[in-house]
């Protein structure tokens, strides 16, 4: 993709159109001129995202749908949901509300973290409990997303600060 600006100030992929198709509204409806080309990824992995800063700690999949994995967390917000497998993943901080069903919060000030409710209708669960207040993470703790078990585990928080 080619992003230019035509002299009105739009913005358009000049890979795909020859010339404006805000101030050519022709160009909209004419398929014909719209140059094909490869396809670009699907948009799931533009939906993950890399922590903002250093890392500052980490929360594994236990159990269920990506085992294993790491998910890294951020200075800030953490926004924590599920791909469309159900494996938790963190997202961008623009990802769609109903996706967000937790978010971790690392405050370099108070070098701490604390988990909070997400915006989405499914719930986050730390232990036993549903997350609908904020709740502090010191590390070892269990959350729950959809089917997947994850732990914290804090680089930041003790003597280590960034």
């Amino acid at each position: 993709m080619k992003l230019s600006k035509c002299a009105n100030g739009h913005f358009y992929d000049s890979d795909k159109y020859p010339e404006c198709p805000y101030c050519n509204t022709d160009l909209l409806k004419d398929h014909a001129i719209v140059r094909e080309g490869e396809a670009e990824p699907p948009a799931a992995a533009a939906q993950a995202a890399a922590p903002a800063g250093p890392v500052t700690g980490w929360l594994v999949v236990l159990d269920g749908p990506a085992r294993g994995r790491d998910l890294r967390l951020g200075i800030g917000r953490s926004f924590l949901g599920l791909d469309d497998a159900g494996a938790p993943v963190t997202l961008s901080a623009d990802a769609p509300l109903s996706a967000r069903q937790a978010v971790v919060v690392y405050d370099a000030e108070k070098n701490s973290f604390v988990l909070l409710p997400g915006s989405s209708q499914e719930l986050c669960y730390l232990g036993e409990e549903a997350v609908l207040a904020p709740s502090p993470l010191i590390g070892g703790e269990t959350l729950r997303l959809g089917g997947a078990a994850l732990t914290f585990v804090p680089l930041c928080g003790g003597a280590f600060h960034w």
